[in-house]
């Protein structure tokens, strides 16, 4: 689609998945020779926390990608985008901030525009507060079309749009239709060799911030458990926390190797490491995402992945492939187990094209760009 022009609107670019795929989704636009501009919404929630827009700067400015910040408060947002959609012939706002699809919607029906307007839910509905929960569900549905990252996101909108009819008259209007994230595969480092896997030695991976639900008192409590095996731990955080700042100050320290406020492209990954993600939702939780984008992109350069069971529905073919398996966190020796079994598991270099091939980001792009 040569005549193609997007606006990307997201709202912050602070270290975290969703703001991983919007720019992985720019750099593959620039590639491609897609004209893109991309807006955030939340200025200083970017400048004062660890953000993508210092880490990337220098791909950002190789690429040549045009992303700028919208002043404060949705009034003026909504002055900015009315002039932006007058001034260029978008067909397409890929909207990654339900918050903005009101302003998206009004900014549309002022200037009689065509532009379709494609908002992503990258949160499970479960997760929100109620009310929270149901402005997200309003907001979403101003949009033309309304995504899900994932089955469990669709099935838990389904779930509460079906509830009663009120419900099903309020949100059934729209379908909510999976789209699976993606990983912009130039970005990613070296694959490591797993065939020369030392299996005297594993090395537990965890990436992401240390919040509770993500369960990283799991990696330590396996290195507590397995004090005296040739275990280790290597913890890719954002940033360090006052929550875990102890994590430096653990007795046993010298098995766990930090990287902070690091691309995954400026990390040395061994052939010995296995991502850990032993998500958490908590007991009454009905819906389950395990794959997450940092499983996405150990999984292209050849790290399996051992993930939360009942929550790998999005990605049945990496299951398949082996590069992800799934454990009951609470049945230590299942989990022991899959350490063991997943250690020894090699890929070559067929089955890593395909694992490749499911996970990138332009398979994202060309359901966003023909759907």
């Amino acid at each position: 689609m040569a005549e193609d022009k997007i606006l990307l609107i997201i709202d912050n670019f602070r270290v975290g998945g969703i703001q991983r795929l919007a720019l992985d989704q720019l750099c593959l636009l620039a590639d491609l020779g897609i004209p893109t501009l991309a807006y955030y919404r939340q200025a200083r929630a970017t400048d004062n926390n660890s953000n993508f827009l210092i880490l990337e700067k220098e791909r950002i400015n190789a690429k040549s990608l045009l992303v700028q910040d919208l002043p404060e408060g949705d009034w003026a947002q909504l002055k900015i985008i009315i002039q932006l959609l007058r001034s260029n012939n978008f067909s397409i706002i890929i909207n990654h901030s339900v918050g903005a699809s009101v302003i998206l919607r009004i900014a549309k029906i002022v200037t009689r525009k065509k532009v379709v307007i494609k908002t992503f839910i990258h949160q499970l509905p479960t997760l929100s507060a109620p009310i929270q929960r149901l402005k997200r569900f309003i907001y979403a549905l101003t949009s033309d079309e309304i995504y899900g990252y994932s089955r469990a996101v669709v099935e838990d909108w389904n779930k509460r749009s079906h509830r009663n009819l009120l419900s099903g008259l309020i949100l059934g209007r729209k379908q909510l239709v999976v789209l699976r994230n993606g990983i912009y595969l130039e970005r990613l480092p070296k694959i490591p060799a797993r065939a020369k896997f030392n299996k005297k030695e594993i090395r537990m991976v965890f990436i992401g911030r240390g919040v509770s639900w993500k369960n990283i008192e799991f990696i330590i409590s396996t290195l507590r458990r397995h004090k005296n095996k040739n275990i280790s731990a290597l913890l890719v955080l954002p940033y360090i926390t006052p929550e875990n700042q102890r994590l430096l100050e653990l007795e046993f320290k010298e098995k766990i190797k930090f990287e902070i406020g690091k691309k995954i492209e400026d990390i040395i990954f061994t052939p010995n490491d296995i991502n850990i993600y032993p998500v958490d939702y908590g007991p009454d939780a009905e819906f389950i995402e395990s794959v997450s984008l940092n499983c996405l992109e150990m999984a292209c350069i050849g790290i399996p992945s051992i993930v939360t069971k009942n929550g790998v529905d999005t990605w049945p073919e990496l299951v398949d492939l082996e590069i992800i398996h799934e454990v009951d966190w609470k049945k230590i020796s299942d989990f022991d187990n899959a350490l063991e079994v997943v250690g020894n598991l090699s890929f070559n270099l067929e089955q890593l094209d395909k694992i490749r091939g499911l996970a990138s980001v332009t398979n994202n792009l060309i359901a966003i760009r023909t759907t």
